[in-house]
């Protein structure tokens, strides 16, 4: 008995969903940065939740129309433990649906202990981003599998939809670069290259080896005009904008004609190591014209020497990964044939638990402890007049945005961020509902602060008036500290008008980039 819902309903579930989806994890960023905090029920949570909800249970219906109803319309290998019919791709990719779903409870928990997500590097996004990958690497080999089958299986329709992955999975890694992509003068010589070259590398080599020499390169570029198109709708909305760089297109460029110019001989693994090391010394190389010409922050000459045979090395082995993910895409479009994706020598399961290893090892390679240094002073950080600055950058704004303030008595409140280099305005504020109350209520507001039981003499200072997105309207007091370091501090403000008296002690914590 035929199913009415075919793979290639489902398929097109999902590609829908993960369009919604990209839309969501972008949004999800500008939001925080916009709004500054959020509930788990925001809007850019529910795309992202609600898209994975859909691929979820696309995976999990091609799963039952297989085991129910034979697994005649799946290419591709199929597992059958305990008598269930698994189709490989769908089974990894609802693997990865359950794992981003089981941060919905974590992400949930982790707003209700910490309030704002100030950094992208929280555990539930990440969770939500590892599950999202594993869901791609699988809609990859299903696409795949249907080679030959349906509409997806059409020869001018699979190399497309299986770029679409590819683009995802790049887009995945745009946010996953976090406060690199935002605030480009914390871009790192070392760090922020070595976690492209882990990454990218391999996700191009995919697309070359089982798509075609020119997908590198098409892929990078669609992915591309995506950026531009999300840049200019954030700026029509007026939300805190991403940069638009790094272009993985213009080293792409370079994967694909090495491709094109290998030709049959591209199938090779030396070729996918080359493209790997080629790519990553371009994109350091732009990447230092970039810093220097742009941002006017260059990168160090003997910095980058140092940290160059590293980013090549991993580079390297990121495309040696992305050759054997390619070479399994390729198994499983032609039906399980190892020759197809890789040379007789080089047995198929060996490469697949080798790759396997190298990725844990680069994902551990990722983990960079914080070492905190002790409380700052006063005097360390240099504090300084400001004249002017954006209101969610304020150390303050942590207690600005509460319900509470400026209600209660006493409140906790929690700062978190990358360190940056500009000025870090560290003063307390006044809020009213218009201009005119503002102005009316500010002579009578007593301020005072105290970092790491240390008094700040404010008199010296003096009022920062700015508009905040919700209507109310502030009175910031404009000192800011022109240095900071890795370290946890404790920042007492004191906050006085008419009879009312509200104390709010915070915890600071700074971390380097």
């Amino acid at each position: 008995m035929a199913s009415a819902v075919t793979p290639d309903h489902l398929l097109a579930l999902v590609f829908v969903a993960g369009g919604v989806g990209m839309l969501g994890l972008y949004l999800d960023t500008a939001w925080h940065r916009t709004f500054g905090r959020d509930t788990f029920w925001s809007l850019p949570h529910l795309l992202m939740y609600g898209s994975g909800m859909a691929v979820y249970a696309s995976t999990l219906g091609g799963i039952a129309i297989a085991t129910r109803l034979g697994p005649g319309g799946f290419g591709g290998p199929v597992l059958s433990p305990l008598g269930l019919r698994l189709p490989l791709g769908f089974t990894l990719a609802f693997a990865g649906t359950l794992v981003m779903m089981t941060a919905m409870p974590v992400d949930a928990w982790f707003h209700w202990m910490y309030g704002t997500d100030v950094l992208v590097w929280s555990w539930p996004h990440m969770q939500l981003l590892l599950g999202a990958g594993l869901t791609d690497c699988g809609i990859l080999l299903a696409v795949a599998a249907q080679r030959g089958r349906g509409w997806f299986g059409r020869p001018r329709v699979r190399p497309v939809a299986a770029t679409l992955v590819i683009v995802d999975l790049l887009q995945r890694v745009h946010y996953g670069l976090a406060h690199y992509t935002q605030v480009p003068e914390t871009r790192t010589v070392d760090f922020y290259p070595m976690l492209v070259a882990l990454s990218v590398p391999a996700l191009l080599v995919t697309a070359a080896r089982s798509i075609g020499p020119w997908a590198p390169v098409a892929a990078a570029s669609l992915f591309f005009g995506i950026q531009v198109g999300v840049d200019l709708t954030l700026y029509l909305i007026d939300f805190v904008r991403y940069t638009l760089t790094p272009v993985f297109a213009l080293p792409a460029l370079l994967v694909s004609a090495l491709y094109a110019i290998a030709a049959r001989a591209g199938h090779r693994a030396v070729i996918a190591i080359v493209a790997g090391s080629l790519f990553s010394v371009a994109f350091v190389a732009i990447e230092c014209v970039w810093m220097a010409r742009v941002i006017a922050r260059p990168w160090a000459e003997a910095a980058v020497t140092a940290a160059l045979p590293v980013t090549i090395g991993i580079g390297a082995l990121s495309g040696w990964v992305g050759w054997v993910v390619g070479g399994l895409v390729r198994f499983v479009a032609h039906d399980g044939s190892a020759a197809v994706g890789f040379d007789d020598r080089r047995p198929a399961r060996a490469a697949a638990l080798f790759a396997g290893a190298l990725i844990l090892a680069g994902a551990l390679a990722t983990y960079r402890p914080q070492r905190f240094g002790p409380p700052m002073t006063t005097t360390e950080m240099r504090l300084e007049p400001v004249e002017s600055f954006v209101a969610r950058e304020a150390i303050f704004w942590e207690a600005v945005i509460l319900d509470s303030w400026p209600l209660a008595d006493r409140i906790q409140a929690y700062s978190e961020g990358i360190i940056e280099p500009f000025p870090l305005p560290i003063g307390p504020a006044w809020c009213a509902e218009t201009p005119a109350r503002l102005e009316a209520e500010l002579p009578g507001v007593r301020f005072g602060l105290a970092i790491n039981e240390e008094r700040v003499d404010l008199a010296h200072y003096r009022i920062v008036r700015l508009p905040m997105r919700d209507g109310r309207h502030c009175g910031w007091l404009g000192i800011a500290a022109a240095f900071v370091r890795s370290s946890r501090n404790r920042f007492v403000y004191e906050v006085e008008h008419a009879a009312r008296r509200s104390v709010v002690e915070m915890t600071v914590v700074f971390k380097d980039p």
